[in-house]
């Protein structure tokens, strides 16, 4: 019964905050192949279900996403790499850093934001970016 608290708890983990998934599946004992899987799943099941939910967050609420021009803009460090990544690096930008530097969640909203007429696409590469960070990450623990 324990390994099945564990198993649920690095799936868990890998959804929300994808790179302690791997860290966590090491530290559980899991082989090699096990981590890079176990992670994978919950990363790809992290990224459908907040996709999925963001997409309706905003169609739900379509003029709370929309721009308010007001006279004072309140910008901090984070909302200013978000506009950069998103402007300068679009969909693969945010494939690429949303596992790591930011969570599965945000970066699932924020592509669901802003790709939503390319839904499928930016699902399939949020989950190749995830596959990605899963081997990566695994690799490196694995190997030091």
């Amino acid at each position: 019964m324990d390994v099945w608290y564990e198993l649920v708890s690095v799936l868990l983990v890998s959804a929300l905050k994808f790179f302690a998934g791997p860290i966590l599946a090491k530290s559980f004992g899991f082989t090699y192949l096990q981590t890079i899987l176990i992670s994978t799943v919950g990363g790809v099941v992290g990224v459908l279900f907040f996709f999925n939910m963001g997409s309706k967050i905003v169609r739900f609420f379509p003029n709370y996403f929309k721009p308010v021009n007001k006279n004072r803009k309140i910008f901090t460090k984070k909302n200013k790499f978000y506009v950069v990544l998103i402007r300068d690096y679009g969909l693969f930008g945010i494939a690429i850093f949303s596992p790591i530097l930011i969570s599965i969640p945000v970066g699932s909203f924020l592509a669901a934001r802003f790709f939503d007429k390319n839904s499928f696409a930016a699902m399939v590469v949020m989950c190749l970016s995830v596959l990605f960070w899963s081997i990566s990450i695994s690799t490196f623990i694995f190997l030091f």
